[in-house]
């Protein structure tokens, strides 16, 4: 039940990136979409929570809001009991009028009799799992409020985070009202790891300290954060820069058209700022981005398409994202006689047999001291292994994410 006498003001949680997960439900209970007749028992759900001031109101919402839109009810999730009662619902919402790619959790819910069996993470990681398969490279955002403190403490381990700035549809973030109220209700403990785990907050700095040019202009690079590539060169003044600051997406200056521009804004190829930074000179920005689709206007990811100078580049482990691209355009055009489309065609117990083929062979050259076999059979072991997270849905950069999450 929420508690009411709790202040209440808005909590912005964003997912970046979600990661794969093991769903794990009590004995006897399942998950399952919407069901022609389920609204009652979502309205009952939402009413008994405290989210409505009556049954009527909640019921209202769903049959306007979810059911004029067939499309959606396919994302609406609900646990269902041992006795086929309804447990608990949760929504993976993606009603996006401006079609900027905005998702959400929304309205996670378990009936009190259900309760502290872990139905609510279930739920929640069902939602994500469809945003997963979906689309990894877009974030995922859920509203709650200091009443639910306890589920914030849940989607922390989903891997959310407290935004201090963004937002999403016409919410107002209160992140330091929210912060100031949750302190005087969780532990100690509790605190530290909200604090720890809210999204990173923009240095205060003085853009006056910045060397605009003589339009009062200045050059802003576009770095692909995952790949370290070079995606555009544009240009900011002062406001689009806080602008970018403020919202977490690159917004320019147009010097032909003389106004600012959201990158993405209509072709929703937007670009999510994780780092900003100047030069040591203070006339240059440069922004680490999560880049949504191509970067450049003619369709190709990267302004810088036209080489000059075509040496050939040094091997770096960025040859593992090449190939994962490579064994993907495959799946989708398969092409005839490649031994990877011979191997998804055989599907995985041929692809984890090879694997462990590869491993023992790497295994066999390591024991033998055979420095270059070693190096030969490690990347057959690589090849395979990224055929094998290819055919079964994990993407390379779920690994990385993984691997990092360990080791900091």
């Amino acid at each position: 039940m929420i508690d009411r006498s709790i202040p209440y003001f808005n909590i912005i949680m964003r997912c970046d990136r979600i990661l794969p997960m093991e769903i794990k439900l009590p004995e006897g209970y399942s998950i399952r979409p919407y069901q022609p007749g389920d609204e009652a028992a979502w309205a009952d759900l939402e009413y008994a929570a405290g989210e409505f001031t009556d049954r009527e109101a909640a019921l209202k919402l769903f049959t306007e809001r979810y059911l004029a839109e067939p499309s959606l009810t396919d994302r609406i999730f609900f646990a269902v009991a041992p006795d086929g009662t309804i447990a608990g619902s949760a929504i993976a919402w993606a009603h996006d009028p401006r079609d900027m790619g905005l998702r959400a959790l929304h309205w996670v819910v378990v009936a009190e009799a259900h309760q502290r069996k872990g139905l609510g993470k279930a739920l929640c990681q069902t939602c994500l799992r469809l945003f997963r398969r979906e689309d990894n490279a877009l974030p995922v955002y859920l509203h709650t409020q200091p009443w639910s403190w306890k589920a914030i403490l849940l989607y922390i381990k989903l891997g959310f985070k407290l935004q201090p700035q963004d937002t999403f549809y016409t919410y107002e973030n209160q992140y330091a009202q929210a912060m100031e109220t949750l302190k005087g209700i969780v532990t100690p403990e509790q605190y530290a790891k909200m604090e720890a785990n809210s999204a990173f907050v923009a240095a205060d700095f003085d853009p006056a300290a910045l060397k605009w040019n003589e339009a009062g202009l200045i050059p802003a690079i576009a770095q692909d954060a995952a790949t370290g590539e070079v995606l555009m060169l544009a240009w900011m003044n002062q406001e689009s820069l806080r602008l970018t600051m403020e919202s977490g997406f690159a917004t320019y200056y147009s010097r032909s058209r003389k106004q600012l521009w959201l990158k993405g804004e209509t072709s929703g190829h937007t670009q999510r700022v994780i780092r900003l930074s100047y030069d040591c000179d203070g006339d240059a920005i440069l922004m680490q981005v999560n880049q949504i689709g191509p970067a450049c206007h003619t369709g190709k990811k990267t302004c810088f398409h036209n080489p000059v100078m075509a040496g050939e580049m040094p091997a770096t482990a960025d040859i593992l994202n090449t190939i994962e691209a490579t064994i993907l355009d495959r799946i989708a055009n398969p092409k005839p006689g490649s031994y990877t489309n011979y191997l998804l065609d055989k599907g995985a117990e041929k692809i984890c047999k090879k694997v462990g083929e590869e491993a023992t062979e790497t295994v066999i050259a390591a024991m033998k001291s055979d420095a270059d076999g070693l190096a030969g059979e490690a990347a057959d072991l690589l090849y395979h292994l990224a055929v094998l997270l290819a055919q079964q849905g994990v993407a390379m950069q779920d690994v990385w994410a993984v691997l990092k999450k360990r080791h900091t």
